[in-house]
């Protein structure tokens, strides 16, 4: 039987509640032991912006509120040191996670619909949602991590040069890893002008990186190898 708004809204913030209270045994206190009290926990949300007496904290956790805000999971989620979703979604508990009114899913599942990692939940046989800003946003990450990683590994190279027996081999690897830099930066110009054609505002871009927005020219590693051509 499926349950009424209220219901389901109610089911929502004691899920919450049962996290909250999972976290704060667990947060670092003052003293050796883990765990702060409610009123600990109170105390932060205030010191966040959000004024919260200890009661709300106990009623939350005993299941008695009948609904939570959004702004109290985020506020909540910060004082106790984890991401939002940690409060939404157990990942602990091997029973499905009601994500809408009377519809269940797995809960791994119904995290990466709820953060847009994935387009649709199990139950979805027609039309995803647009999942297309989170995917560019995430590709443009893992491309700057790429750029940079892959730098790193040609500096290194570049600063071996001249060890006994090693120099073609060295020159081969830095001429490839040049090229990968190069591809990447073009993979990285062609995420942010997607996302700006779909008025998006991209990342801002390390002061290394910010000739992929035109601006300057490429820079040189040590050794002389173009980083990004």
């Amino acid at each position: 039987m499926a349950l009424s708004s209220n219901e389901w809204a109610a089911q929502i913030a004691e899920r919450v509640g049962r996290r909250v209270a999972h976290y704060r045994a667990q947060a670092p206190g003052e003293k050796t032991k883990p765990g702060i009290t409610a009123q600990a926990l109170a105390d932060r949300c205030t010191s966040l912006g959000m004024p919260m007496d200890r009661t709300v904290v106990a009623k939350l956790e005993k299941g008695n509120r009948q609904t939570i805000t959004v702004g109290e999971v985020i506020v909540l989620a910060r004082a106790l040191g984890v991401p939002p979703v940690a409060l939404l979604f157990d990942l602990g508990d091997q029973q499905a996670t009601e994500i809408l009114p009377g519809e269940s899913s797995d809960t791994w599942a119904a995290l990466k619909w709820f953060t847009g990692e994935a387009d649709r939940l199990p139950s979805d046989t027609e039309q995803a949602q647009d999942t297309e800003p989170v995917r560019l946003f995430r590709e443009h990450d893992r491309s700057v991590e790429a750029w940079h990683d892959q730098r790193a590994d040609l500096q290194r190279v570049l600063d071996s040069r001249g060890q006994v027996g090693r120099g073609d081999l060295d020159a081969q690897f830095a001429q490839l890893a040049a090229e990968s830099l190069g591809r990447i930066a073009d993979r990285l110009r062609n995420l942010r002008e997607q996302m700006r054609s779909l008025e998006l505002v991209p990342p801002e871009l390390a002061p290394e990186l910010s000739y992929v927005d035109g601006v300057g020219t490429s820079p040189q590693l040590r050794g002389g190898i173009p980083r990004g051509e």
